[in-house]
């Protein structure tokens, strides 16, 4: 008898569960734009600098959060790390901008810079990383990854034109 109770209970809980991840459905990540810089006064070896971001929501739904967690780094070096406690909430087909408070590493940042001083012509890569823990009945973590590029010079910089020469 106690042995048909319990299947019958874990039927309920695997049905619930179940229901739950059905009403929510699949979540679209936040599309994110950087809007704002502005480094702040240092405090010792550290140097921080306020971000804006832009949350654009495509979901059909508010995206409520109970933290967000950013990093970005240069030429795969990891330069700056920051997080948000509870961030705004951003509204169904929406936008919304945040700021972030983000530390620089002084010992990574040297070894930034000395990447690209010994390759000055190269571009320079970037990736910002940023978590987003749902407030959601079943948790739920998007990850937001943006990479790329970033020229080193700009197209036709560089080039020295010939002085006209008259015969």
């Amino acid at each position: 008898m106690a042995s048909s109770w319990r299947k019958w209970l874990l039927f309920a809980v695997v049905a619930l569960l179940g229901a739950c991840a059905s009403v929510i459905g699949p979540v679209e990540e936040p599309r994110i734009t950087l809007t704002s810089l502005r480094l702040l006064p240092p405090s010792g070896a550290e140097q921080r600098i306020e971000v804006g971001l832009r949350f654009m929501n495509p979901n059909g739904f508010d995206l409520k959060a109970n933290g967000v967690v950013v990093s970005a780094g240069f030429n795969d070096v990891p330069v700056l790390s920051g997080a948000i406690a509870e961030p705004p909430v951003v509204p169904a087909y929406g936008e919304q901008e945040m700021k972030v408070v983000l530390s620089a590493s002084l010992l990574n940042g040297i070894r930034l810079v000395r990447s690209i001083m010994e390759h000055p012509d190269d571009p320079v890569s970037y990736r910002l990383d940023a978590r987003v823990d749902l407030k959601l009945p079943l948790a739920r973590t998007l990850r937001i990854l943006k990479q790329g590029e970033i020229a080193a010079k700009a197209p036709g910089a560089g080039a020295v034109a010939e002085p006209a020469t008259t015969l």
